[in-house]
């Protein structure tokens, strides 16, 4: 991961998690990345914002004090933040589909922990096991990651030489309306302009690298396109049965098919499709989740952890 977008991803860390607003100097301090003189510092911050807002991020500023408007504190609604399914915007059903899979599967990552752990000095409280699904991890992503946030956050067109399903290699133009992976694998979709359609384009099949077209703005994402991320995570093939503890685990919950409460732990029944996502889910919460069934997903918790002894002691 480029220093910028870990920078980028580290902001939006902080400004979720905190209850309160932090200020500049708040950011600077504790988020890696800002450095140099105040000069500067404020230029990569406006920068940082500008970007983020591009992509659908609502950053929420205010005044720290009422009776003086001179300290400005920021941050990110967590109500904002978190979308409503029943209708995206074009910029959120880019963001969703790009940011949500770049960090989402392997919670326990040394990047991941490095960033919580100084999350927890700037405010309190902040319940950290509630925010898995944006740790900070590119999980074997495509060295053009940096091209494919530039173009479908400034909309411009990307060209590429792509191997087919015949092994022949064409150079193709798109408009990228989304980017995910899915089964260890990494995919964007968009408009083919060649083909003028909806194609989807597996990343490891672009040979060398991508160019994008010198002019932003250059076409839009239709209202009606429905993310390929979303098309393939409503496709659950399995369900697991969890135990979750009581007030804990609101992703497992917001995804059950079936709860039933009761004293300490409740039983939860989670439908899915990548076991690997899950089983990074079911980590991030430790002891606050067990699973019951299926036993190969209990066997993947318990080999992880062990892994997590080895590594760590």
């Amino acid at each position: 991961m480029s220093r910028k977008s870990e920078r980028l991803v580290n902001l939006v860390i902080a400004l979720l998690a905190t209850k309160r607003y932090l200020t500049k100097s708040e950011i600077f301090r504790t988020i890696e990345g800002y450095e140099g003189s105040s000069e500067s510092m404020e230029r990569m911050f406006e920068r940082d914002k500008d970007e983020l807002r591009a992509l659908g991020i609502e950053i929420e500023v205010s005044a720290l004090d009422p009776l003086f408007d001179d300290e400005i504190g920021y941050r990110i609604r967590f109500e904002n933040y978190v979308m409503d399914h029943s209708g995206f915007t074009t910029n959120e059903i880019a963001y969703m589909s790009l940011a949500a899979q770049v960090w989402k599967e392997e919670a326990l990552s040394e990047i991941a922990q490095h960033a919580m752990r100084k999350l927890a000095g700037l405010a309190s409280p902040i319940d950290i096991s509630e925010i898995p699904a944006i740790a900070p991890v590119l999980i074997n992503a495509p060295k053009f990651l940096n091209e494919i946030i530039d173009c479908i956050s400034k909309r411009r067109t990307i060209e590429f030489i792509y191997l087919d399903s015949e092994m022949k290699t064409q150079s193709r133009q798109v408009n990228v309306y989304s980017y995910f992976s899915f089964k260890g694998n990494w995919y964007f979709s968009g408009l083919d302009l060649r083909k003028a359609e909806i194609r989807t384009f597996k990343c490891d099949r672009i040979v060398g690298d991508v160019s994008l077209s010198k002019g932003s703005k250059t076409y839009e994402i239709p209202e009606k396109y429905i993310s390929s991320t979303e098309s393939e995570e409503n496709t659950y093939e399995l369900t697991a049965q969890l135990l979750v503890r009581k007030g804990r685990g609101s992703q497992l919950r917001n995804r059950a098919s079936k709860i039933v409460t009761a004293e300490d732990f409740d039983a939860v029944d989670v439908p899915y499709s990548s076991e690997n996502e899950l089983l990074s889910l079911v980590l991030w919460h430790l002891d606050d989740v067990q699973v019951l069934a299926p036993s190969v997903l209990r066997d993947s918790v318990i080999k992880s952890l062990k892994n997590v002894v080895m590594v760590h002691g």
